[in-house]
């Protein structure tokens, strides 16, 4: 039997702007939207600039809130709009989805290898050695482990983005995420 990874009911995002002292313009950038992703099922969000589509991967990653709809992670609610989620279940579901940006956001300070080492660190998953260890295979899995003690900005963009797929590999994701 297929597990079913994410199911989103109705998710929704609004933003609202100050245009002007007394003026407010509302955006939808997402409309209550549907969708379900099983195992090994891959689902690509077309649209145009603008459409949402950035929108709608940050705000199944946590790093927007829903206005309204709900995302259910392997059965259990995860994110709900407009209501209180248990922090801890919701930190737990982040960990399980890898999100490799538009922009890459790369650690311009911290080498390729530290880039890639960082989040299994921060999150204390790995010890030091260990998060080295398969920080390297990671590198050397996507083609770069030459490159591991250079900084991003020494890499071309193509390269940039490899690296921001291994430091989404490193949590070992369940659900990854692709913007553009």
């Amino acid at each position: 039997m297929v597990e079913t990874l994410l199911e989103v009911r109705q998710l929704s995002k609004t933003f609202r702007y100050r245009t002007g002292w007394f003026h407010r313009q509302t955006v939808e950038a997402v409309k209550p939207l549907s969708f379900t992703l099983r195992e090994r099922q891959t689902l690509a969000i077309l649209g145009e600039n603008g459409s949402g589509k950035t929108t709608l991967i940050r705000t199944i990653n946590a790093l927007e809130s829903l206005d309204g709809g709900e995302i259910i992670l392997y059965g259990e609610d995860y994110l709900k709009g407009g209501a209180i989620v248990d922090k801890r279940q919701m930190r737990a579901g982040v960990r399980r989805i890898g999100m490799v940006f538009q922009s890459f956001n790369l650690f311009p300070h911290r080498t390729v290898l530290d880039n890639v080492m960082l989040a299994p660190r921060y999150h204390q998953l790995l010890d030091q050695p260990v998060a080295r260890e398969q920080a390297l295979a990671l590198l050397d899995r996507v083609g770069l482990l030459a490159h591991a003690r250079k900084y991003p900005w020494q890499l071309s963009g193509g390269q940039q983005q490899r690296v921001a797929i291994a430091r989404a590999l490193a949590l070992k994701p369940d659900i990854m995420l692709f913007d553009e």
